[in-house]
């Protein structure tokens, strides 16, 4: 399916950014102590990367089913594992649903932003730096969330639909 491939390569894809995170920090500790001369943009393209990694994750989990499970009590009892896999889909719809729309709510606050004189002003970090990094993370945490949405409620209509198939 579609939306598994993508997150299954959007996961691979982002796994690779906390390789960069280690090379980012050790950028700066070697820039920092041996050369004196901190940067200014290390902390927030670690916080970056690692939000892309983490954001990604879990929709990269449930496609390749790698999710953790409390086994002990669907283990003595077969029965059980169908209506636990069904209750938890549910939950996780109702979960990512409002997860997805409160980031969806402060993205649109973050990123539609303009000054006065009508030029775009997002949403910024405030540091040094000052990048609009903290409207896109909220960007990104709405995508991640909605694309594991998506996937659960797939998974969610094929429970039903084998529930329907065994009840008929």
């Amino acid at each position: 399916m579609f939306l598994d491939r993508l997150a299954l390569w959007l996961g691979r894809t982002a796994a690779w950014c906390f390789a960069l995170i280690v090379l980012v920090m050790v950028y700066e500790v070697v820039a920092r102590y041996a050369f004196n001369a901190p940067t200014i943009w290390a902390h927030e393209t670690a916080v970056l990367l690692a939000s892309l990694g983490f954001v990604f994750g879990g929709a990269f989990c449930m496609a390749e089913g790698t999710h953790m499970r409390i086994t002990l009590l669907v283990e003595k009892r077969p029965g059980l594992a169908r209506l636990s896999d069904g209750l938890s889909l549910v939950v996780g719809a109702v979960y990512l649903a409002g997860l997805a729309y409160a980031a969806w709510r402060m993205t649109e606050r973050a990123i539609w932003r303009f000054s006065l004189d009508g030029s775009w002003d997002p949403e910024r970090s405030g540091s040094t730096l000052n990048s609009p990094l903290p409207s896109y993370l909220k960007a990104i945490l709405f995508l991640g969330a909605a694309l594991f949405l998506a996937i659960v409620l797939v998974r969610l209509v094929a429970w039903l639909r084998g529930l329907a198939k065994a009840a008929g």
